[in-house]
């Protein structure tokens, strides 16, 4: 039996400055800022349709829980946008590092990192495919 779990909604990184790091994802990587929470010092931004990142300067939240630093974390872009999604970043001058994963559908993964240090990863590749 399962818990019914049917994705992440949401996924928290720790920063040190939170303008900094609200400009990177919204700016840089075009994410739309759907929440502020002035009291916590917190921005939510969406990715895709179901999941949500929560830009948090250090502090402990409920459950004592806290914001990851130095997290890898991968977002998937279609197959056909991939290309631009690239070309984007590097107009917006960043340094993307490319691989080929040829044992996952031949797909292939753009990584930046963020201010504080995170890798973001772009993968075309659909992690739906470990279910089939």
């Amino acid at each position: 039996m399962t818990l019914g779990v049917t994705g992440v909604s949401e996924l928290v990184l720790e920063v040190a400055d939170l303008e900094r790091a609200e400009r990177f994802y919204a700016d840089v990587l075009d994410l739309p800022v759907v929440e502020r929470w002035t009291d916590r010092e917190a921005v939510w931004l969406m990715v895709g349709d179901r999941t949500r990142i929560g830009l948090w300067t250090p502090q402990v939240g409920l459950a004592g829980g806290r914001g990851g630093t130095h997290v890898h974390y991968a977002m998937h872009v279609p197959r056909e946008r991939y290309d631009a999604a690239v070309a984007a970043l590097r107009e917006r001058g960043q340094d993307v590092e490319e691989h080929h994963f040829a044992g996952y559908d031949d797909s292939r993964a753009a990584y930046v990192t963020d201010p504080d240090g995170n890798v973001v990863e772009l993968w075309t590749y659909d992690v739906a495919n470990h279910l089939a």
